[in-house]
């Protein structure tokens, strides 16, 4: 069964409109069948905010509304992984605001280009910590596609945050994990150009209109 992870949704950490309209399309399908819908914050910010203000997407009480003390939302989030086992989620769909920089040389957390996937590192496998071909991707840089910077360096999309920590622990736990290329926007609402990596490290990264949660 699969789960769809929305991190970060909240007005002023998602504020593209073209973004929310794409992933409202998936959030209302997931609604219509009864699907897993996790709403998870990451903001210390918003620790006090109710659970239906937390996103643009109004958290229902059929909903799981969470607060992660970590951008990785599976160390934040006592049980996370545990919790979605036990109600016999394998996938999980994960999309939303990236905007926490990542800190070279630190912990699991810390999205580190160049170590292993236990660290939520881009382009390492999930299982060996080698560079390897990912689960599949079926679209290149989605900033790229949509005529956006190419100069990565230069915009903050590059800097894998809490969707990319929290979808590398995802696949360390056991669970597959799809990330929503067209639905993951970085702090100025730019896609993120994380795609290959993600990909390479063993995640499906697919657009949303062609995502299908599996009950």
């Amino acid at each position: 069964m699969d789960a769809l992870l929305l991190i970060d949704t909240d007005d002023a950490s998602y504020p593209s409109d073209d973004a929310m309209e794409t992933l409202g399309d998936i959030v209302t399908r997931t609604r219509a069948v009864g699907g897993v819908l996790i709403f998870a914050s990451t903001k210390a910010d918003l620790a006090d905010t109710p659970d239906e203000e937390l996103s643009i997407f109004v958290p229902d009480e059929e909903d799981l509304v969470l607060r992660s003390e970590s951008p990785d939302v599976f160390e934040g989030i006592d049980d996370l992984a545990a919790g979605l086992h036990d109600l016999s989620v394998d996938r999980i769909i994960i999309a939303g605001a990236d905007a926490t920089s990542a800190t070279p040389g630190t912990d699991a957390t810390s999205a580190t280009p160049g170590a292993d996937a236990t660290s939520a590192t881009p382009g390492a496998d999930a299982n060996t910590g080698e560079p390897g071909a990912g689960a599949g991707s079926d679209a290149t840089d989605p900033a790229a596609e949509a005529g956006g910077d190419a100069d990565a360096s230069a915009s903050s999309a590059s800097t894998p945050g809490a969707v990319y920590a929290s979808a590398m622990a995802g696949l360390v736990c056991n669970f597959d994990v799809v990330v929503l290329s067209d639905s993951t926007t970085d702090p100025d609402g730019k896609l993120v150009t994380w795609g290959d990596a993600a990909a390479d490290a063993g995640a499906m990264v697919k657009k949303t209109a062609d995502t299908w949660l599996r009950m």
